[in-house]
């Protein structure tokens, strides 16, 4: 679509873009937004659909080729002052885009017995098929900065899907989309309602599943054996991993630490366990 030039703030065509500030981090079921010009450019290369893209004229020319690719998506250029006053803050990035969610990732569906309840079985079912995997499990997480610097190590050491707790921060936040430095739009990814019944699923398929946690059960990380099939699961730094979750891992696996430190934090342990489990062995790596 050619791009389209707006001077009015109030202009119908802005309304997903307006008081973005005043918002918050609230998420919206059906939509998302995406900021920053290599955010909104990885988004334009990905299989997600995008309502439309609101950006200044440098920010379009840049984005000229990723924007040529994806004619169906609508475009509006405006001044630097016209994006401020759209959004209700100083909006220095100068681009950003309106992305339309999947259904496994509408994160305001969360209650028993919606659509969007747990992971597709499509998802699982295909996964389950294939002779050796990756699968993480983040339960409990609640700053979305976590949840997209997770996301951005599962994509960096080639997990096939990441689950997502929906009690948890949403993936698709913009602070969680901007710690993932867009890598969102790449990785597979699920929200699940219940966990324990997801994990137990992958078991029965023949997954082997590792609990990460400090407990006194847990075997060091260098002495476990990476299975074809696999399973990590990781809790919240202040609960960590709730006891239904650690019954029905096979085993429980710790980051060996100096004395006196008692947590690493739960990105940068993951991303260590990820690394360790899955990035080390993958000879693309």
């Amino acid at each position: 679509m050619t791009p389209v030039r707006v001077d009015d703030p109030d202009d119908p065509r802005l309304a997903d873009y307006r008081e973005l500030e005043a918002l918050g981090h609230r998420p919206d079921p059906r939509r998302f937004i995406a900021e920053s010009e290599l955010v909104v450019e990885r988004l334009l290369h990905s299989p997600y659909p995008v309502a439309s893209v609101l950006t200044t004229e440098s920010h379009c020319a840049r984005l000229g080729p990723a924007l040529a690719a994806r004619p169906e998506v609508p475009v509006y250029v405006g001044e630097q002052g016209l994006l401020r006053s759209v959004v209700g803050q100083n909006f220095h990035r100068g681009v950003a885009a309106c992305g339309v969610r999947p259904p496994e990732l509408r994160w305001h569906d969360m209650s028993l017995g919606t659509a969007y309840e747990n992971v597709p079985e499509d998802m699982l079912s295909a996964l389950c098929r294939r002779p050796a995997y990756t699968v993480a499990l983040a339960q409990g997480l609640s700053d979305p900065a976590n949840v997209g610097a997770i996301v951005r190590a599962a994509r960096a050491f080639g997990v096939d899907l990441l689950l997502l707790d929906r009690a948890g921060a949403d993936p698709l936040s913009r602070r969680a989309i901007r710690a993932a430095a867009g890598n969102v739009f790449a990785q597979g990814l699920a929200g699940v309602t219940d966990l324990v019944a997801v994990v137990e699923r992958l078991r029965r398929a023949g997954a082997t599943v590792l609990a990460a946690t400090p407990g006194p059960r847990a075997r060091p990380l260098g002495a476990v054996v990476r299975p074809a099939r696999l399973v990590i699961l990781v809790g919240s730094e202040g609960q960590g991993l709730p006891a239904a979750l650690r019954a029905v891992s096979d085993d429980e696996v710790a980051i060996p630490m100096r004395p006196g430190v008692d947590s690493l934090g739960v990105a940068a342990a993951t991303a260590i366990l990820l690394y360790a489990l899955a990035g080390a062995q993958d000879p693309g790596l």
